[in-house]
């Protein structure tokens, strides 16, 4: 049943889905398809994320499930699917809070910016956009007059990644912040 609410693909069949999947690990916790059961409660919440700009309880919801799995079901043959979709989520969490900090940035307010640049850094160090984040980061550090902060992230960013739009802009600045 819960595989068929799925394929609706409404909100309803969602909530559906998911009640009908923690049904089934209620009565039968042991049951060689309780893996199964587990990530289709993830993936239930996993379909209902919203963009990175909009709110993110459902990704949230799906993270809480995901990393549920991660604790049942070690062993699971659903690992490198489950472990995919997580980190899918991880990064819609992390960029949405990037996105708050960027916005941040744009609006000069670099208190706030910092903060959120420094909570994805210290959330999800594993971020595939964090160039950016050191980027924006080191610059928002910068105008704060905290140059000697700033150029450990721009060191990371040149470090870390051999492609990233900010490779150039970060050599130069941090070429600037060492000479001042």
């Amino acid at each position: 049943m819960g595989d068929a609410y799925l394929g609706e693909n409404t909100s309803e069949s969602l909530v559906s889905a998911a009640n009908e999947f923690r049904e089934f690990l209620q009565f039968y916790p042991t049951n060689p398809r309780a893996d199964y059961a587990q990530y289709k409660i993830a993936m239930s919440h996993f379909q209902q994320m919203r963009a990175a700009d909009r709110d993110q309880t459902e990704t949230k919801a799906a993270l809480v499930e995901f990393d549920a799995f991660f604790q049942k079901f070690p062993n699971s043959a659903l690992m490198p699917e489950v472990k995919e979709k997580w980190r899918t989520a991880r990064d819609r969490l992390s960029e949405h809070t990037y996105r708050v900090g960027l916005t941040y940035y744009r609006l000069r307010w670099d208190p706030g910016a910092i903060s959120r640049f420094q909570e994805v850094l210290k959330d999800d160090p594993a971020y595939t956009a964090r160039d950016a984040v050191y980027f924006y980061l080191a610059e928002s550090l910068a105008r704060s007059d905290k140059k000697a902060e700033a150029i450990p992230y721009l060191e990371r960013l040149l470090a870390e990644f051999d492609r990233s739009e900010y490779l150039d802009d970060a050599r130069e600045r941090l070429q600037q912040l060492k000479i001042q």
